[in-house]
């Protein structure tokens, strides 16, 4: 769309009134929570820059029109100069700019370099509407896109469990979904024609992945991700007014200024509240799990921690990429209604774009760098810190937040213990597991005999972290751990290529050959890890079968092999610490009885967070409470994240291509040859999930963990108290678990209520007496990650 004569110039502009009018009011808007911060963000470019009809929000446009005293532009110049940020009292005057035309691209380039030149470090805004007319004018690429559709084929091939999206159990929630059929869809609408711009085919490329309800499994096309992508200005909460009654939707700000003031929406955009926000996330979340889903849509404070300031109603997650409207209007209870102007945030450097084709140029071909991970300078290790907000002191804290040990205080909560656990991907995986084990040692010794663990928005991360963690609470329990991968065409080839390369008498432990060492240490050789009884697979048809099931062909169930140093310990392919159970961590001491632990999550639990609870729950007899959930009084999963067992990135899949190619020798080499670099350079991130987790119970029907519906045995609502202060949802699940204290849906009994604590409750510990450690710094780079995993996608 081009604008003739719809610019506002404002080339005088008389001092401001601040007498407050509809106008003035409209914009301040005190009374409704990131109304005035949002306000001030659209004066910080309408009183710098010439701006568009259709940029002014709704608020302002509907109540600073023309009038007997001023124009709109005066109006609102002068409102704007009321509510600006400075203290000054000189009045804004707007740079002249002469009335002319112009797309929206462009004048989404113009108002997002005026607001980095007034504050470098912020992240440009504009109206969602004027953003949307960019995306819009984005013509289609279709040679391109149908060059890019071929190209995904042999990557979606490696997701583990695309027999069963299509055909999944009856407990699973979301309608069946054929990822390569869609595509196939997709080719075809953009062989006849059937998509209006690069935004719309783009959109219907994006629900290839979105609708598998996969963190693991994801694409973000670039025109779709890589300029611009939408925000709420408001955060929203899901809670229990009572503890008992099915939660309501509320404004957070509102229910954080006065739960008993606050009023409860009732419908967003003229819509059911409870069904919009429904239809909203089940569109593209990444949590296999309903309601898990549900509870991503608002604020909490493990969110906040883990940054997710606002919950992904607000923004962030896989919805951002959906347009959400110009607007979003809430009614309340009290009936009462407000509309908020929804924005985009602007990312990049929108030099040189002018419309949708330099747009397309800027953002679309290759711009998105291919997905890197890189090691940081590793902080320092054991550290008790006040920093997280809505956190109490704790007792040791990783710096990166990973891992983290508290204490409870007040009548009846003298003997819990808390570990909280945001990731499994901390700086460095040793000082994770040295944490741990402090925290449980001093714990007890401080007389505590209870232990919540607190997995809230745990998106998983290091496999081995996982198994560590669990060995550390049961020493004594040899985890189960079966996996299996899904063997295409282009994966076979792969496996002869690795298998053939390191034959012979070659051996990794004393090998000078980096390269051939990255080969042997991958699940593409068949030497590498462990048959389902834990013997060496002797051949590459005992590893690779295949094994026929849904008409889709597998590897046999495999176990990873704790007792490789070069896996484990090894600090260049390593975690660079063993695993305790094995080797130099053996002969450990339970610290907590599984009755005496209770497993806390708001369902976001993911990946190697999965791993860890399937351990804890299916074979420790280890608990759980899943927190919120839909406002439906039923039972929830407590573990409603992907449930595969590692993700592989494209540039992963892609860089195994090429060494396979690289030393196939004689083997053939025809499918690898299709996998190609485009998707990686066409996407913002990317993912696969590679392996199932396949739980005891599945080992002879083969179903994958994703689809195994698993209920918490407590539920319990979010409550006002819980949005400020973390430590109520911790008393509550110890209430819960440990106490008596009842669920909102389910039970634990009494589990150890009559139990004594066997310690004094203020015993010191002497900190001077912590075990010497010695910290690993590890060699991260794209085999590391190919071996040892990463957390979910969801940036």
């Amino acid at each position: 769309m081009r604008y003739f004569g719809a610019v506002l110039s404002l080339a005088s502009v008389a001092a401001a009134s601040c007498d407050a009018d509809n106008c003035l009011r409209a914009l301040r808007a005190t009374q409704v929570p990131g109304q005035l911060q949002t306000a001030q963000a659209f004066c910080a470019t309408f009183t710098k820059t010439s701006v568009p009809a259709t940029a002014i929000p709704s608020y302002a446009a509907n109540n600073c029109k023309d009038n007997q005293n001023a124009p709109l532009s005066a109006r609102i110049s002068s409102a704007c100069s009321c509510i600006a940020p400075s203290t000054t009292s000189s009045v804004t005057t707007a740079t002249p700019t002469a009335t002319g035309t112009g797309s929206a691209c462009a004048l989404v380039s113009q108002l997002s370099a005026s607001q980095k030149a007034a504050s470098p470090s912020a992240t440009p805004q504009v109206p969602a509407r004027l953003a949307q007319e960019c995306l819009s004018s984005v013509p289609l690429a279709k040679d391109a896109g149908l060059a890019l559709v071929d190209a995904l084929v042999p990557y979606i091939e490696w997701q583990s469990d695309l027999a069963w999206l299509k055909d999944p159990p009856s407990t699973y929630f979301y309608p069946p979904h054929d990822p390569l059929g869609y595509l196939a869809k997709v080719k075809s609408n953009l062989q006849i024609g059937a998509y209006a711009n690069e935004e719309a085919f783009e959109l219907d490329l994006y629900n290839v992945f979105a609708k598998a309800h996969d963190g693991h499994f994801v694409f973000y096309p670039d025109t779709l991700s890589n300029g611009l992508r939408w925000v709420r200005p408001t955060s929203l909460v899901s809670v229990s007014l009572d503890g008992i009654s099915a939660p309501k939707i509320f404004l957070k700000n509102e229910i954080s200024a006065s739960p008993s003031k606050a009023s409860a929406i009732t419908k967003i955009n003229g819509v059911d509240a409870v069904k919009y926000l429904e239809d909203f996330i089940f569109s593209a979340t990444f949590n296999q799990d309903a309601d898990a889903g549900y509870n991503t849509l608002f604020y909490s404070i493990p969110f906040a921690a883990a940054g997710i300031p606002n919950g992904y109603f607000s923004s962030g997650g896989r919805t951002r990429f959906i347009y959400p409207g110009d607007n979003t209007t809430y009614t309340f209870e009290n009936g009462t209604s407000y509309t908020f102007g929804n924005v985009a945030n602007v990312l990049g450097n929108w030099a040189g774009v002018v419309d949708g084709p330099s747009f397309f140029k800027k953002f679309a071909p290759g711009a998105a760098a291919a997905l890197t991970i890189q090691a940081e300078e590793a902080p320092s290790s054991l550290q008790a810190s006040a920093a997280v907000p809505g956190y109490p002191d704790a007792e040791l804290l990783l710096p990166d937040l990973s891992i983290g040990g508290y204490y409870l205080n007040g009548t009846g909560f003298e003997d819990v213990a808390v570990l909280t656990s945001l990731s499994f991907e901390p700086d460095l995986p040793s000082d994770f597991q040295h944490l741990a084990e402090t925290f449980f040692a001093e714990a007890k010794a401080a007389g505590k005999t209870k232990l919540v663990i607190d997995l809230s928005v745990n998106g998983g991360g290091y496999i081995l972290q996982g198994y560590d963690l669990f060995r550390q609470l049961f020493p004594s329990i040899d985890q189960f751990g079966a996996s299996r991968l899904r063997e295409s065409e282009t994966f076979i080839e792969a496996a002869r290529a690795y298998s053939d390369a390191v034959g012979g008498d070659f051996d990794p432990n004393t090998s000078p050959d980096a390269d051939l060492i990255n080969i042997y240490e991958t699940f593409l050789n068949y030497r590498y890890d462990l048959n389902i009884t834990n013997q060496n697979f002797t051949s590459f048809a005992a590893k690779f079968g295949p094994v026929p099931l849904r008409g889709d062909e597998f590897t046999e169930l495999i176990r990873w092999n704790f007792s490789d140093p070069i896996t484990t310990i090894n600090a260049t392919w390593g975690m660079g610490m063993d695993i305790t159970g094995y080797r130099s961590r053996q002969n450990f001491t339970q610290p907590f009885a599984a009755e005496d632990i209770i497993m806390l999550t708001d369902g976001y639990c993911a990946s190697t967070c999965t791993l860890f609870a399937e351990f804890m729950r299916t074979q420790a007899g280890v608990k759980s409470i899943a927190l919120g959930g839909r406002p439906e009084v039923q039972q929830i999963q407590a573990v409603g994240g992907v449930k595969g067992a590692q993700i592989l990135s494209f540039g992963s899949i892609f860089s195994i291509a090429q060494t396979a190619i690289q030393y196939a020798g004689s083997n053939p080499v025809d499918a690898l040859k299709k996998l190609s670099a485009l998707p990686d350079r066409r996407s913002a991130s990317n993912g696969i999930n590679i392996r199932d987790n396949i739980l005891p119970d599945n080992v002879n029907d083969g179903l994958p963990a994703q689809f195994s519906y698993e209920p918490a045995d407590c539920r319990l609502y979010y409550t006002p108290e819980m949005i400020g202060d973390i430590t109520a949802t911790w008393k509550a699940a110890a209430s819960a678990a440990f106490k008596g204290g009842k669920c909102n849906f389910g039970g634990l009994g009494k589990r150890g209520v009559e139990r004594r604590v066997q310690r004094p409750r203020s015993a010191k510990v002497d900190k001077s007496k912590r075990r010497e450690y010695k910290r690993v710094e590890v060699v991260r780079d794209r085999h590391w990650y190919v071996r040892h995993g990463k957390k979910v996608t969801e940036v």
